[in-house]
Parts: structure tokens; C-alpha cells; sequence
């Protein structure tokens, strides 16, 4: 019995080892096939076909975003297979993953490191015999006598000794400046192809068995954390007849190190950082902490702020102010990144939902100083400084951005500027907790931190009306504003709203549907050809001196006129005095045709001013108060 377990166990371990043979290891090669984007990050979708034997197969996903979140890792189309195994492996600067034209220029650069520290040698030597050469001019002593003929041959050695040493040393210094070129060129060619051994990247290993020999088609997903898009809004006001139009527009970026080519890309109103914990109360007693921090949702709306910077340039030259051309420039902790120009120029697009932490550009490039410096402004220049001492351990960080500036704005084989978007007619779908769109045709995203806009859709706003509003006795001007009633139908997202009146541009409102009132109001600014004047009238106005009391009759004029060839509505305001105490009484009001709020004192006309007329409003009252007090202006 205790034979036949040994055998068994034998057995056993030859058909594991068997099968350990017998599993088939290889490399796919997958494509992005369709990318949702949320408000903060993304889930790609990336589609293999693969041919497997019947037995394990090992299945190796090599390269993908470093940002990608394991834990979201999803494979599906399985059929007639079966999940043994997932397991992402993360890769930093592989050595075996340098192509050999990388490892080429890496062996040419230390071979001019070697001749720049030779000739840096040299000049040494030869700048201590010209100092012994000029310490050694002095022939003998002060009381030897020196004759004229020992004295010419002398000067004429040294003479043409320093000749010899200067000449040497001008070609040091030229074989030096022509060694540091060299480096330069291949700096500037090595940049760009480091960049993807250097990057942080995953592999994904899935093990899988087959029943049988079959063509099989899978799909993997996963969440990545460095991407996003964020909605605006464009109000177009053509005509005080015409509805409001309101376009719908979406602002995407990404830098996950994978550029999404031609892909299928859908926007989701979703977010996935959002806490989703249903709250449940917990017993409390009186005296205790009462705490549900934890079903606090986070803010993590990436709209962009007033003062962020969302682009930076400059240039990067060296001690000498001479340009540098192919210095790596790139965002700390992230893959976007750029290459100077043959000027030294760079030019990088800003994430709009960078971390503070992250918000510095670092500088690099073979035998120069790496720098770092914060992103404050809008133009950052550098000079870098030779490293003369540590020319072998410069480690260079590429990124190859001379390629990708290069597309500029491309997206989609369509050519867009820095201010326009592009016209999509959008699939809009409402779901149980969020909307999406999706983009009719395939779009083309890269991994350059830079904002792509899109037009999602456009609505011409039923029930939309304008009025304009006049508060004289604070601003003697109209202000002509539109409402839309029916917003909530809308689906709005907070963001910015540029304002165009007639097709010009006349500002910019922030649109937050949380604390929108149940009638949405934009205002698109002063109308010059609405005027409003308010102006006291003197003559009925009087002090009058009883006992110890003041009364004061005030009396107000406000004049409106329609320059416009068609009637307007216009609500005007302006208000009563209120009295804070029994010593003051405000009496003898008037204000024909105005709709009085008595709690606040304001006052609302609602009038229609038919085209080209003018038309008074009137305004009076009077106040009693003590003669030692109270005095109040306007």
C-alpha cells in the first residue's frame, strides 16, 4: 500500500509537470477598440483574436497604462475557455526592453563622454606649462649678468614654447566644443526613443485552458486614473423672437501613456470616484460623536479654474544663452511630455486635473544639470548648467514630444485650433444615475494632457423668454437677460457658460445646476440701446423741523427709453427705506403702478416698452426721525 502511494504521488507530479510542459506561452497584440470617458478617469476596452490548442495557454498583454487600476481588470468573451488566472506585472525601465538603436546612441554617448573628460584633461595639462612657462621667464638672478645673445635665444624658446601651448589649447577647446555638438545631436535623438523603456508600463499574464483548438475573440477592460472631461456651454441670443440657443460642448483630455487611436469614445456623466455607500444611520447618543464622514462624497469635478494653467512654453538654453535643442521636458509623475525645438523651444498642455503636487516641469538632457522648477506661469525659461563632473551618470527622461507637437490639434483626421471644437451629432442615452454620449464616429485621443473639445449636441430652449432689468438707483444701465423655465429637463452639468449676443461675444457665467433657482437666468450684459436715468427731484424735496424731530420728503424721477424697433419687457427696481427702531417712521409712500414687498421695502415694476418710446416712473416718500439721529443717504 505504502508502494502503490509513492507511485501514485510520481504519477501525479509527472502529469503537473505534463501539463506545466504543455502550457503555451505568447504575446498578443491587442487594439483599443472603445474608451468610456468619465468625469474622472476612463475604462478602455481592448479586443484580441487569438488561435489556441486544446490545454493552458499563457496570454501575455505587454505595455499597457501604468496608471490602470488592477483591481478593475475585467476579461470577457470567454466561450469555451476558462479563467485560471490574472496577474499584472509592472515594468520599469526594463534594460531588455531598449531597442538597439537606443542602446546604439547610448554606447556613442559614452564614448563622447570619454573623449570630452580626455580633452577636459589636456586643457588642464597645458594651462599648468603655460603657467611654468611664465613662472620660468626670469633668466638667473637679479645680479647675473646676461649676455645679449643668450638673452634673444632665450625669448625666442619661449616665445615659441607658449605659441606651441597656446595653439594646443585653442584645439582642446575647439575639440571640446566639438565633442559637446556631438552629444547634443545625440541627446537630441536619443530623447524621443528612450521615453518607452523608461515609462512605467503593465503587463497583464492571463493563463486560460481550452477545451478545444478554436479562434476565440476577448476583450479587456480596465479603469485608468489619468483621464477626463469636463462640460461648457455656449448661449447664443440671436434675436429678442427667436428661442435661446444653448450648446452642449465637452472639454476631454488624457495622459494614461496609451494615445486612443480611432477609437470608439463614449462620455458618461458618471463618476467613478464618487462614494457609493447607500447611507445607513447608526445609534447616537447624546454626548458622542455622531460621525458619517464616510458617505461623504468627495467634489471631484475637474472644471477648470480661473487661474489654472492649462499651457506652458518657453525656451531652454544653456550658461552661455546658446538654445539646446532636444531637452526632455515632462510633468512630474506623469507621461506628458515634450522635446525643445532646433531653437530650444518646448511647448507642453497642463492637465486641467494635475495635482498641486505634481505641478512641476523637470528638465533634462545628457551632459547638463537636471533642473525642476514649479509650473506658475504661463512661460517658464531655464538655463541648464553643464555637469562637468558627473557627465557619465546623467540619466536621461524622454518622452518624444516632437512626433506628437507635430499633430498639434489633430484629432480624427479633422484639424482643429486651440479656441474651436469640433460638430458632433451625439447619441444621447439617460440612464438610471447618469447620461452619456456617444460619438458617432471613431476619435482619436493621445496621451498628451491636452483639452480636445467636441460639440455634444445643441438645443433650441422651449419657453425660453428675455426680459431686461434695471436697478438705477445702484447701476444707470439695462441689463437684458434670458430665462429658460424648462432647464431641469435639460441634464445640465455644472460649468462655464460663454455668452453670445448676436453672434459676438460678450462674456463668461459659471453655471452650477445645484443651486440654480427653479427659473434659470443668464444675463448677456448691458443694452446701450435701453437707457434708464434716475434723478431726484429738488424742487419736492424739503426738511422740515418739528419739536424734536426731522422729516425728510424724498421724491424720485426714473426715465426709460426703448431706442429698439421692437417692445421690450422690462422690470425696473428700486426701494423703500425700512425702519429699525420706534423713533423712526416712514410714511406717505407712493409708487404708482409698482408691486411693493413689504418685509424688504423693494419695489418691481413689470412694464412692456413698445419700440422707440420713453416712458416716467415715479417714486415718493417721507421719513420722521429724532433731530440728534437716524440721519440716513442713500
Amino acid at each position: 500500500m505504502r508502494m502503490l502511494s509513492v507511485n501514485s504521488l510520481i504519477v501525479a507530479l509527472l502529469l503537473s509537470l505534463g501539463q506545466l510542459m504543455a502550457q503555451k506561452s505568447q504575446v498578443v497584440n491587442s487594439t483599443i477598440r472603445q474608451v468610456t470617458i468619465y468625469r474622472n478617469g476612463a475604462e478602455v476596452t481592448r479586443e484580441i483574436s487569438v488561435s489556441l490548442d486544446e490545454g493552458t495557454h499563457e496570454l501575455i498583454f505587454k505595455g499597457l497604462s501604468g496608471s490602470l487600476d488592477k483591481e478593475s481588470i475585467q476579461l470577457s468573451g470567454l466561450a469555451d475557455l476558462t479563467v485560471l488566472s490574472v496577474v499584472p506585472k509592472m515594468n520599469y525601465n526594463q534594460e531588455e526592453g531598449k531597442s538597439k538603436t537606443v542602446k546604439q546612441l547610448e554606447a556613442k554617448s559614452e564614448a563622447v563622454k570619454e573623449k570630452i573628460a580626455f580633452e577636459r584633461g589636456m586643457e588642464q595639462i597645458y594651462k599648468q606649462e603655460e603657467e611654468m612657462l611664465i613662472k620660468n621667464q626670469q633668466l638667473g638672478g637679479d645680479k647675473v649678468v646676461v649676455k645679449t645673445l643668450e638673452l634673444k635665444e632665450a625669448v625666442e624658446f619661449q616665445r615659441k614654447k607658449l605659441i606651441e601651448v597656446l595653439q594646443k589649447k585653442l584645439e582642446t577647446s575647439n575639440n571640446i566644443k566639438r565633442w559637446d555638438d556631438s552629444l547634443k545631436v545625440i541627446g537630441k535623438e536619443l530623447s524621443p526613443l528612450i521615453t518607452d523603456s523608461q515609462k512605467a508600463t503593465i503587463d497583464i499574464i492571463v493563463t486560460v485552458s481550452s477545451k478545444k483548438a478554436d479562434q476565440v475573440k476577448l476583450e479587456l477592460s480596465y479603469y485608468v486614473a489619468d483621464a477626463g472631461w469636463y462640460p461648457s456651454y455656449d448661449a447664443k441670443l440671436t434675436d429678442l423672437n427667436s428661442p435661446l440657443s444653448l450648446q452642449f460642448k465637452a472639454g476631454m483630455f488624457q495622459y494614461s501613456g496609451e494615445d486612443w487611436k480611432k477609437v470608439k469614445l463614449t462620455l458618461s456623466t458618471a463618476n467613478p470616484r464618487d462614494k457609493v455607500l447607500s447611507p445607513l444611520l447608526k445609534t447616537w447618543y447624546w454626548g458622542y460623536p455622531n460621525d458619517y464622514s464616510q458617505y461623504q462624497a468627495t467634489p471631484t469635478d475637474n472644471l477648470p479654474g480661473e487661474k489654472n494653467i492649462s499651457e506652458v512654453s518657453g525656451f531652454v538654453k544653456d550658461s552661455e544663452n546658446r538654445p539646446l535643442p532636444g531637452v526632455t521636458v515632462i510633468i512630474e509623475g506623469t507621461n506628458v511630455g515634450t522635446a525643445t525645438d532646433a531653437n530650444g523651444f518646448y511647448q507642453l498642455a497642463i492637465p486641467i486635473n494635475l495635482a498641486p503636487t505634481q505641478r512641476f516641469l523637470h528638465f533634462s538632457f545628457i551632459g547638463y544639470k537636471t533642473q525642476s522648477k514649479p509650473i506658475v506661469n504661463r512661460r517658464i525659461d531655464t538655463n541648464l548648467q553643464e555637469d562637468l563632473h558627473a557627465l557619465e551618470e546623467v540619466v536621461v527622461v524622454g518622452y518624444g514630444g516632437n512626433a506628437r507637437n507635430k499633430l498639434g490639434g489633430r484629432t480624427a483626421g479633422v484639424g482643429i485650433s486651440k479656441n474651436e471644437s469640433i460638430e458632433l451629432n451625439t447619441n444621447e442615452r439617460e440612464a438610471p444615475a447618469s447620461v452619456t454620449y456617444e460619438i458617432p464616429m471613431d476619435y482619436t485621443l493621445l496621451s498628451d494632457g491636452k483639452t480636445y473639445a467636441v460639440n455634444l449636441k445643441t438645443e433650441q430652449i422651449a419657453g425660453s423668454y428675455y426680459e431686461y432689468l434695471a436697478v438705477p438707483k445702484v447701476r444707470q444701465e439695462v441689463f437684458l437677460n434670458a430665462y429658460l423655465p424648462s432647464w431641469t429637463n435639460l441634464n445640465l452639468l455644472p460649468g462655464d457658460v460663454n455668452l453670445y449676443l448676436e453672434n459676438n461675444y460678450v462674456g463668461k457665467t459659471r453655471l452650477d445646476p445645484a443651486y440654480a433657482p427653479d427659473t434659470l437666468s443668464l444675463s448677456f450684459g448691458v443694452d446701450k440701446a435701453v437707457s434708464v436715468r434716475r434723478e431726484q427731484v429738488k424742487s419736492y424735496t424739503k426738511k422740515q423741523f418739528l419739536g424734536g424731530s426731522v422729516t425728510e420728503n424724498r421724491t424720485y424721477r426714473i426715465a426709460l427709453r426703448n431706442t429698439k424697433k421692437i417692445p421690450i419687457r422690462i422690470v425696473v427696481k428700486d426701494q423703500y427705506p425700512l425702519a429699525r427702531s420706534k423713533d423712526i417712521e416712514v410714511f406717505d409712500k407712493s409708487a404708482s403702478d409698482a408691486k411693493v414687498e413689504e418685509n424688504t421695502g423693494e419695489l418691481t415694476w413689470n412694464l412692456m416698452l413698445p419700440a422707440g418710446e420713453s416712458k416716467e416712473l415715479n417714486l415718493r416718500y417721507s421719513v420722521k426721525y429724532p433731530k440728534n439721529g437716524y440721519r440716513a443717504g442713500e
